[in-house]
């Protein structure tokens, strides 16, 4: 599978690109490195990619009006954890060499994952 943006990564890395494209290369260097990461265990990074759309999908339908009421938040609130937990089980699964990988997709996705409630249930 061809890695797009490790390639435009480095045809922006050169010195005779213009200062924009340079600044835009510099921009999506921890993208390139993640998408490298990825691949380097043997995980499809779209799968991230989609997984991080579900969830905010998710997050998004919690504020339309049909369902403001308390079940239905609990329900988002279950479908939401099922989905942070989806994840990992598929790192843990599919990936090769999980050190660095699996740590570190359960650090940020804990952190992250209950910052969120945290703050949506105590000040929302």
């Amino acid at each position: 599978m061809r890695n797009l943006v490790a390639e435009t990564h480095g045809r922006l890395a050169h010195r005779n690109v213009s200062r924009a494209l340079r600044f835009l290369c510099w921009i999506t260097r921890p993208v390139a490195r993640l998408w490298h990461l990825a691949e380097a265990h043997g995980l499809n990074p779209w799968f991230f990619i989609a997984m991080s759309v579900v969830g905010y999908a998710i997050q998004s339908v919690i504020y339309l009006p049909p369902f403001q009421s308390q079940a239905w938040r609990l329900a988002f609130l279950i479908l939401l954890r099922f989905v942070a937990l989806v994840i990992p089980a598929y790192i843990l699964l599919k990936g090769k060499g999980l050190a660095h990988a699996f740590n570190g997709s359960i650090a940020a996705m804990f952190v992250l994952n209950t910052t969120w409630h945290v703050c949506y249930y105590v000040y929302l």
